[in-house]
């Protein structure tokens, strides 16, 4: 399963391999007290839904999930946060997950989460690779 996310209106990068599924979601890396000149920019709570069913999905059939954004970093580092929480495996990459994305995530889960966190790197010591997995 491929899961991209991307600006919306913006450029949409064309996957080289076939993928039995490709699931398109299109929203800013901005974090909850960014101002923005339009609020359906942001991550919605539908998206955020549709993100946590696509992972439970994937657990539940033994899929592979990749997970790509513009950089690779934030937005697809929140999604791949909270699939690491879920059970996934963690491939060890530098990641410094969206906050909004991943709360929001861990909302439709019903895990608890502090709103104060922090955005910190996660695997600092790891590769980063631009060529490589996410």
């Amino acid at each position: 399963m491929l899961i991209s996310i991307t600006d919306p209106a913006g450029w949409s990068p064309e996957a080289v391999t076939n993928f039995k599924q490709r699931h398109n979601f299109e929203f800013l890396d901005i974090e909850k007290d960014d101002a923005v000149f339009d609020e359906e920019c942001r991550v919605s709570d539908s998206q955020a839904a549709e993100l946590v069913w696509l992972l439970k999905h994937a657990l539940l059939n033994d899929m592979n999930v990749i997970v790509h954004c513009t950089a690779g970093i934030c937005r697809s580092g929140a999604v791949t946060e909270i699939g690491v929480q879920m059970g996934f495996d963690d491939v060890g990459r530098y990641r410094q997950p969206n906050l909004l994305v991943k709360h929001k995530m861990s909302k439709v889960l019903g895990w608890t989460y502090d709103e104060d966190e922090e955005s910190t790197p996660v695997n600092l010591s790891a590769k980063f690779d631009w060529e490589g997995d996410i």
